[in-house]
């Protein structure tokens, strides 16, 4: 835990891709201190023409959902959000200022680990 889904339109290499992904693991491990091993991350490629930014279609966009057990402080989450957005240019070339980040808490009751169990059963 987290997980991170990055949603990406198309054109970028299978390189890159993997890059942004550990770099993606790398901002979250030193931004919030989580382990790598829990650490989980899925790429979504977008289709051609299934992204529409300020009414605009084709235009690169980048975006992060982050899902993590409740319980980080308000400066962890804005440095992770800092950190993603960084990377994330730095990798594709896409400006900071159109990469974004979303991140939602949840309750230790609500998030499933391993085992089948919520994370509040494993004293998380």
């Amino acid at each position: 835990m987290p997980y991170v889904t990055i949603s990406i339109t198309p054109g970028f290499s299978a390189a890159q891709k993997k890059q942004l992904m550990q770099r993606t693991s790398d901002a979250v491990v030193q931004s919030i201190g989580a382990p790598v091993a829990s650490i989980r991350i899925l790429l979504h490629e977008l289709q051609e023409g299934c992204y529409l930014n300020a009414g605009q279609f084709d235009t690169q966009g980048l975006m992060f959902l982050v899902e993590f057990i409740a319980g980080r402080t308000v400066e962890q989450k804005a440095a992770l959000i800092a950190a993603l957005s960084r990377a994330g240019s730095e990798t594709t070339g896409i400006p900071e200022s159109e990469v974004r980040a979303r991140l939602i808490d949840f309750p230790k009751h609500d998030m499933g680990m391993a085992g089948g169990v919520s994370a509040a059963a494993q004293g998380r």
